[in-house]
């Protein structure tokens, strides 16, 4: 089956998650879900549920997993790797909205809601999912009632995220709103830098244009911005990512 076919296929075959019918859970795939503070803090039988309603799903780099236009049948936790969320406009033009990093849930509302998702969702590397099909999965919340009130802060908390990037695009000058996305980054997965006191390096290799998107500001604003932080030594712009030498001070560029 090729990769279209495959996104769009809806699941009508996965068994049910009813108690008596799951399958025995994957327990190397329950711990990687423990390591996620958000995803561990759910309960025990919320957690097996998730395991045993989804099935592990691997990615290869520039796989598109969710396609703009079609409808959901399935969301999905990743695991590892990284994927990226983008629109494809009137023009042509193919705009970065979000990326989402190991313990987080992708197509929420149209993988649970089955309506036509507008964006498309594909993985920046070779990534790692936990690919819970819609039906399975709103069969054994509706058996447990209680899983979904358990499950319903975790589902929500992209939303809640978005929420605070509306606002801040609002209030925000373009400057901070850089700055509070590096440093969000650097917070999801960024390293402490060899050598260097204090430097993190974040590993997510995005052009001036992918910073101006998820900004929502101009590609020639981008430019001036990261040109002069490399100028007075606060972000490298790096083939593989950005190395944020003086993170401090950037914190203290978000305020304005």
């Amino acid at each position: 089956m090729d990769e279209s076919t495959a996104a769009s296929s809806a699941p009508s075959s996965s068994p049910a998650c009813k108690p008596e019918e799951r399958p025995p859970s994957d327990p190397a795939v329950r711990q990687r879900l423990l390591q996620f503070p958000h995803l561990a803090a759910l309960a025990s039988v919320t957690l097996e549920c998730l395991v045993r309603c989804g099935s592990p799903r691997t990615l290869a780099a520039d796989e598109r997993v969710i396609r703009q236009g079609e409808p959901g049948h399935a969301l999905l936790i990743v695991l590892h790797g990284r994927l990226k969320m983008t629109r494809s406009l009137e023009n042509g033009r193919e705009v970065l909205l979000a990326l989402f990093n190991p313990g987080d849930l992708v197509g929420v509302a149209a993988g649970l809601g089955g309506q036509v998702s507008d964006a498309s969702v594909t993985a920046m590397e070779s990534s790692l999912c936990l690919e819970l099909p819609r039906e399975p999965l709103l069969e054994a919340l509706a058996g447990e009632p209680g899983l979904l009130a358990d499950l319903l802060p975790v589902l929500t908390r992209r939303v809640a995220e978005c929420g605070n990037c509306v606002v801040e695009g609002t209030f925000f000058r373009v400057e901070p709103r850089i700055a509070r996305l590096l440093l969000k980054l650097a917070e999801s997965v960024g390293r402490q830098e060899d050598g260097e006191d204090n430097a993190v390096f974040v590993p997510v290799p995005l052009s001036r244009q992918d910073l101006a998107d998820m900004a929502g500001t101009t590609l020639e604003t981008s430019i001036r911005i990261l040109s002069r932080w490399g100028k007075e030594d606060l972000v490298e712009t790096r083939p593989d990512g950005f190395l944020i030498r003086r993170p401090r001070d950037l914190e203290a560029l978000c305020g304005g």
